[in-house]
């Protein structure tokens, strides 16, 4: 499976927000390439919870602008992410053996991300630029 190479297009004009969303790329990147070692299932366990607890800390960033900023789909937006949460830990809860990192997992991963980014977030990219959040 190909790593994810950040791209201009994903910035979504906040700089807090991009490097985050980079960091969140970088985590899923480095599951890529456990994939293609020999790895326990400790440490794709601490892997994907250090991620999801990432992303959780970057969720919580944006939803805070969305609230400061009046964003008027935010509780579509939170639902998202509550959603994302949700079966990310289900992927989680599921048995795996060494180097069986689930490519399943990988795909659904690195295709939320990619999309989140370039079909939601870019939703709330003209009203933080408007407001003047960079």
């Amino acid at each position: 499976m190909e790593r994810i190479t950040w791209r201009n297009t994903f910035s979504v004009g906040v700089a807090e927000l991009d490097d985050q969303h980079k960091r969140l790329v970088g985590m899923i990147n480095r599951l890529i390439d456990e994939q293609k070692t020999l790895t326990t299932p400790e440490t794709i366990a601490e892997l994907i919870t250090e991620m999801t607890d990432y992303a959780l800390e970057h969720f919580r960033a944006e939803e805070y602008l969305m609230a400061e900023y009046g964003y008027e789909r935010k509780d579509e937006h939170v639902k998202v992410h509550h959603d994302f949460i949700n079966r990310t830990q289900g992927f989680m809860a599921a048995p795996v053996g060494p180097n069986l990192l689930s490519k399943e997992l990988l795909e659904f991963l690195k295709s939320w991300l990619v999309g989140h980014i370039l079909n939601e977030d870019m939703q709330y990219k003209p009203l933080f630029q408007q407001k003047g959040v960079s």
